[in-house]
């Protein structure tokens, strides 16, 4: 019997139906398990910190999260968006990582702050007490990294 060759036309289809399986199989395998338990750290080529801290989800690694309360009126949503932004890149400059989001109230009130670090709550600051806020609350989350503030067990 005499063997024949496949065409080389029908061999490249094979190889790039092999790589197209190979590629595709661990993206399919993630998105079915997320699909199942939802966990979102196995959804595939879309998940990224931005995304998930705007769905409320991985705030955890976050040293600072913080929450501008402001006027509900478009000027007051404005500013109150800018100011957020300055204080994530204060806290940046102090090497931590924040996270500050918008809560517009119905009254019109001056605009205040409330941060949170770990378990703790700090505020509600005045805008013009921002300063002093930035400086209170990383070093109260820089005392929550640092071994030598953890408390210990006191002996007498």
């Amino acid at each position: 019997m005499e063997q024949t060759a496949h065409p080389p036309q029908q061999r490249q289809v094979s190889i790039l139906a092999i790589l197209i399986v190979a590629i595709a199989t661990p993206a399919t395998l993630a998105l079915s398990y997320y699909q199942l338990t939802g966990d979102p750290t196995f959804r595939p080529l879309a998940l990224t910190v931005e995304r998930l801290i705007a769905s409320g989800q991985g705030l955890e690694h976050l040293d600072v999260q913080g929450f501008v309360i402001a006027g509900s009126s478009q000027k007051s949503r404005e500013l109150g968006a800018r100011f957020g932004q300055k204080l994530e890149r204060a806290f940046y400059g102090k090497g931590l990582e924040a996270n500050i989001r918008l809560h517009p109230e119905p009254t019109e009130g001056p605009a205040q702050i409330i941060f949170l670090t770990g378990g703790e709550t700090h505020g509600p600051f005045h805008l013009h007490d921002a300063p002093q806020a930035v400086r209170i609350v990383s070093e109260a989350a820089k005392r929550q990294h640092d071994p030598q503030y953890i408390t210990r067990e006191h002996t007498w």
